[in-house]
């Protein structure tokens, strides 16, 4: 008997010996493919839990004229979200909100998914607006700084400036004009910033950090003189009117070096309120609109007959004294 349990021992040594080794070969096996193959994975899953991305959206840039006086420039609106993990009463919450921002409670009502930690209720606000919200205390409701573009001269030189408008994803961009072609230059570059939250999916102001930092738009300074561009339209506009005309144009150009001082156009728009205008209106005439030249080749060919020496500013036409026949019409 002894020697049978001596046998036994012996071949259970190294069976309990090549069973531990496959188990820590397992476990280290496991460990390699948590913490390295699926490293990255699981370090995305962990900031999810605890911070998100946040958008910093930068500053359009203005747009001014020779004196440096903005015709262009940013007004300062706020933003309305709700947190709805943080709301108690969500019946009250959603009756006063409705009832200050001129809503219907059934649309306030069915944004606030209780899944979701920030939700979007009306933008455009502005400071009084804010304010008055802000006084009424309500728990979950907060506010975010935007711009949104405002021309101080109403609509002076609409067809030269342009206007911004939404893209697809519904983002700020300039159309048509100079806010349509330096709009890369206008918009800047957008940032972001990793905010944490807290165990409710609250976010910590204190703890958002830089991520990757952002720019504001670059200002356009334009030859356009304000006063000259402003009387061209209003000489422009009653001329029009007092002879029933589709339309017309003005343009005045510095001579000594090309600069534009005015450009204008009748019929125009309002850039603020472009959406109520027929979009044929956006485009500039002065640029795109094509006419019979006629009488303007005449420098043209009197500069080219001067400069081939042919005339002089003495040189008198001697058959200019009555009309001309030309193929049998005078």
């Amino acid at each position: 008997g002894h020697t049978e349990f001596i046998e036994c021992m012996r071949w259970r040594y190294p069976f309990v010996f090549i069973a531990l080794v496959l188990f820590f070969v397992c476990v280290i096996a496991r460990l390699f493919y948590w913490q390295v193959v699926k490293a990255e994975m699981l370090s995305k899953l962990a900031q999810s839990q605890y911070s998100g991305i946040v958008r910093v959206l930068p500053r359009r840039g203005e747009i001014k004229t020779s004196d440096g006086f903005p015709i262009v420039t940013n007004k300062v609106s706020y933003l309305l979200f709700v947190n709805p993990t943080e709301i108690k009463d969500k019946n009250y919450t959603v009756k006063t909100l409705a009832s200050l921002l001129n809503l219907s409670v059934a649309s306030v009502s069915s944004k606030l998914m209780p899944d979701k930690l920030w939700v979007p209720i009306q933008s455009g606000l502005d400071s009084k607006e804010k304010e008055t919200i802000e006084k009424i205390r309500l728990l979950g409701v907060g506010f975010e700084e935007r711009y949104s573009r405002f021309y101080p001269e109403a609509s002076i030189a609409a067809h030269l400036v342009g206007f911004v408008g939404k893209n697809e994803a519904g983002q700020d961009k300039g159309y048509v004009g100079l806010e349509g072609f330096y709009d890369r230059l206008l918009r800047g570059k957008e940032g972001y910033a990793v905010e944490l939250h807290d165990a409710l999916g609250r976010p910590i102001l204190s703890k958002r950090m830089e991520n990757t930092r952002g720019s504001n738009g670059g200002s356009l300074s334009l030859t356009l003189d304000r006063s000259v561009q402003f009387l061209a339209e209003q000489k422009l506009k009653d001329a029009v009117e007092r002879y029933g005309a589709l339309g017309g144009m003005v343009g005045v150009m510095d001579p000594s070096n090309g600069d534009i001082i005015a450009m204008a156009s009748f019929p125009s728009f309002s850039p603020q309120k472009y959406w109520e205008y027929d979009e044929s209106l956006y485009i500039n005439p002065f640029i795109t609109n094509t006419y019979e030249p006629g009488s303007t080749l005449k420098p043209i060919i009197m500069a080219s007959a001067l400069d081939a020496g042919l005339i002089t500013p003495q040189t008198k036409c001697n058959i200019c004294a009555g009309p001309i026949s030309v193929s049998g019409y005078d």
